[in-house]
């Protein structure tokens, strides 16, 4: 038995033991499969969040930079450096989850195919 499961998420229920064996599953699953459907829509539910949170990261940054911008136009230190945290977490983090979303779609596609 192992303790594994595939996507490290143990409410998709699938237990695989290591990556190789979570990469060979992956490639055995065939079009209209019971399994194939529950991975898509598992995938299909990541992709989605890493959108909402790269949305917020959007959010985060725009804020962030109109601290800055009003800290500038003002000549207030202080304001300005405190825009300067949101922005760069705001950045950050919208790379983070837009290089993770690209990586659920390719592996989306590598699984349709």
């Amino acid at each position: 038995m192992t303790t594994g499961f595939l996507f490290n998420d143990k409410e998709l229920g699938i237990p695989i033991c290591s990556r190789k064996c979570e990469f060979k599953y992956i490639d055995t699953l065939t079009p209209n499969m019971k399994e194939q459907m529950k991975v898509l829509y598992y995938i299909d539910s990541r992709i989605e969040k890493a959108k909402q949170h790269e949305h917020a990261g959007w959010a985060i940054s725009g804020f962030g930079l109109l601290t800055v911008l009003i800290g500038f136009l003002t000549a207030n230190t202080s304001l300005f450096i405190i825009g300067v945290a949101p922005l760069t977490y705001g950045a950050l983090s919208t790379r983070h989850f837009e290089d993770k979303r690209d990586k659920l779609v390719r592996l989306r596609k590598r699984i349709l195919i």
